[in-house]
């Protein structure tokens, strides 16, 4: 869910946005309590030019333009998994430096949300999503001509930064033009796309490598680029909806009075003529890192993803070496089954999550609270130990190459089920301000995830990778285990106590 809110509304007035919906600008009031009903029933009505009023065939080409983009950055960052091997004997560097790359890309997607945000607020989706897709052509050619590993890195961090709008935009682009009982599916098919990406460009890249050059690979990325922006160009509008403040027309309902504000599609204003207000959006999301709700679980999930990186670079490393002695292809295969069960992990956590908060809701007297859902993480965490120590056993062991796969698939299911139950935790937390809220998940996800190839590799050969995966499962589940304990316990207070807004729906 995203709502367009003027940058200087005051932390006071935020709050107090709890009875209108930011998206729709209804203002609704309190029916009679029902036991086995939210607190407020948001009715939805919105003037013939709001962009929910779109058609379906131009509402599906637009989910399946954000879907694509959203996997195009993925698929980008990791296009060269399976080409180590080539990458290091043509620039001349050791394998672990060019692992390394990986990391440099997330680092661009990790602060690009701070720039891509603000625009979006303001000049409108569709000139940000032009001007990103645009940008990330030539980092693209820069990638593939690169002469020296320096600007190869260089490279990975302008092209992640460029392609970061599609991290933290697409989902306030479903907000915008789907009503909140289907966004929920649409944001399950963005989220889904995302995360198979990882899977796919390891198996492109070895077929590429298998009979062409590395550059090739980034050849490839290119093309699915100039896609991008033709796809942006001729299939999404501008959806950015801007409330007309002088002007409300009133409804009722029978569940409560609903105030439909009319207004239009396009730019909220241009950053060159109020270019303080701009700064303010430019630290907003900063200033969320000070709310423990959002902090805490975006610094988890991010320790998690990185624990998932870590696999994606070790496996290639030692698939490729006795005794195994895979070539690109089968290489890339592997990654298959981690795509798989983040597949599963995706559909898993989003359905479990929506039916544990029902019913918790239910209980509590119809009042739905946030904390609600990660009483659908518990019983996901053991098992991301177990994951982990079987891919750190076999790795260390060299046991059968169907052994790490199962684990490795595991754990993927258990982190692709935690995104969906975090990320909509850290969502709800601070509903009035959705798109400052997931740059800050985005940021730590991808600092965790530029940080991990730097040490995973050499921690695994001091230690023992057994030791290493161990740790990682023991740390996953333990921390997990006192972060959803203690936000179930005290998650409300601590948010009342720091300010946050609280939305009883």
């Amino acid at each position: 869910m995203s709502q367009h809110l003027d940058p200087m509304t005051s932390e006071t007035e935020s709050s107090n946005l709890k009875k209108r919906d930011e998206q729709t600008f209804e203002v609704i009031a309190p029916p009679a309590h029902d036991q086995d009903q939210p607190r407020w029933n948001l009715a939805e009505h919105y003037p013939p030019n709001h962009p929910h009023n779109l058609s379906s065939w131009r509402k599906f080409g637009i989910l399946v333009t954000l879907c694509f983009s959203g996997f195009l950055a993925n698929y980008g960052a990791s296009a060269h998994l399976t080409a180590f091997g080539p990458m290091a004997a043509y620039f001349d560097r050791p394998v672990g430096d060019i692992a390394n790359t990986i990391g440099y890309g997330l680092l661009g997607i990790a602060v690009g949300p701070v720039l891509w945000n603000p625009l979006s607020q303001t000049i409108g989706r569709r000139y940000t999503y032009l001007i990103g897709s645009l940008l990330y052509l030539p980092c693209i050619v820069w990638c593939a001509e690169s002469k020296s590993y320096v600007s190869f890195a260089v490279a990975r961090v302008f092209a992640g930064l460029c392609s970061a709008f599609s991290q933290t935009v697409p989902p306030a682009t479903i907000a915008d033009i789907y009503p909140r009982h289907v966004r929920g599916d649409k944001l399950s098919a963005f989220g889904v796309a995302v995360i198979i990406a990882p899977a796919l460009s390891p198996l492109i890249g070895s077929l590429v490598v298998n009979k062409h050059s590395w550059q090739n690979i980034y050849w490839i990325v290119l093309g699915l680029g100039g896609l991008q922006l033709l796809m942006f160009l001729l299939l999404v509008p501008e959806t950015l909806w801007n409330e007309d403040r002088t002007d409300a027309g009133t409804g009722d309902d029978r569940d409560g009075v609903v105030v439909v504000r009319q207004g239009r599609v396009g730019p909220a204003w241009y950053p060159w003529r109020r270019p303080k207000d701009f700064a303010t959006l430019f630290t907003r999301p900063i200033a969320m890192s000070r709310f423990l709700a959002i902090t805490l679980p975006s610094i988890y999930y991010g320790s998690l993803f990185g624990w998932s990186v870590g696999i994606t670079i070790i496996g290639p490393r030692l698939f490729e070496a006795p005794p195994y002695d895979f070539k690109p292809i089968p290489t890339g295969c592997t990654y298959l089954a981690f795509g798989l069960g983040a597949v599963l992990g995706k559909w898993s956590g989003g359905l479990v999550g929506d039916v544990v908060v029902t019913r918790v809701t239910k209980r509590n007297g119809g009042i739905r609270k946030p904390e609600y859902r990660l009483w659908a993480l518990l019983p996901i965490l053991p098992f991301m130990f177990v994951g982990l120590f079987i891919v750190g056993i076999t790795f260390e062991k060299r046991l059968a190459w169907i052994a790490p796969l199962i684990g490795g698939a595991l754990f993927y299911f258990c982190l692709s089920a935690s995104t969906g139950i975090l990320q909509t935790y850290v969502l709800e937390s601070y509903i009035t301000r959705p798109m400052d809220t997931q740059a800050s998940f985005i940021f730590w996800k991808c600092i965790w995830g530029f940080a991990i190839p730097f040490f995973v590799w050499e921690w695994g050969l001091e230690s023992t990778f057994t030791v290493e995966y161990a740790i990682q499962g023991v740390l996953a589940t333990c921390i997990g285990l006192l972060l959803c304990g203690g936000l179930i316990w005290k998650g409300e207070a601590l948010r009342r106590a720091q300010g946050m807004p609280i939305v009883e729906r």
